[in-house]
């Protein structure tokens, strides 16, 4: 009985202290979508707005979502006239600036939806910051930007 305790007193805590990093972070993220595609479609592109309030950098190094298999940061590079995406590490949001994720700069790479998604939908993806931050934001499913 001890160990069940301890366990879910442990849960309780760190949920707790995820909670109020994510209510401390001053990062808000706004604007979000995701940009609809045939049933078929193995990759989509998730868009939106972080705006950094806080007065040090944040570094965004990553996403994960239970809607799809995996979740990359890409930026939308153009040379000699095409456009290529490159994967990228980790994007910084430098104190008091906003990164937009657009379909011509970064962006997130949603890779292989675990079921159809239609306008009006909406999937859950959490942003995962250095310092061990995870912010959860809600994407809605649209044919164009909202």
């Amino acid at each position: 009985m001890k160990l069940s305790l301890s366990l879910i007193l442990g849960l309780i805590l760190s949920f707790s202290s995820a909670q109020l990093k994510a209510a401390d972070s001053k990062i808000n993220i706004s604007h979000g979508w995701v940009k609809e595609a045939p049933p078929s479609a193995e990759v989509l592109a998730g868009y939106m707005d972080l705006q950094n309030q806080s007065p040090q950098a944040q570094t965004l190094l990553g996403a994960r979502s239970a809607d799809f298999k995996s979740v990359m940061l890409h930026q939308t590079v153009s040379k000699g006239g095409m456009a290529h995406m490159n994967h990228t590490p980790q994007i910084e949001i430098k104190p008091g600036s906003t990164l937009q994720l657009t379909p011509s700069g970064y962006h997130l790479m949603l890779m292989n939806p675990k079921k159809g998604l239609r306008q009006g939908d909406q999937v859950e993806v959490l942003l995962e910051f250095k310092g061990g931050l995870v912010l959860p934001v809600k994407l809605k499913v649209s044919k164009e930007q909202p």
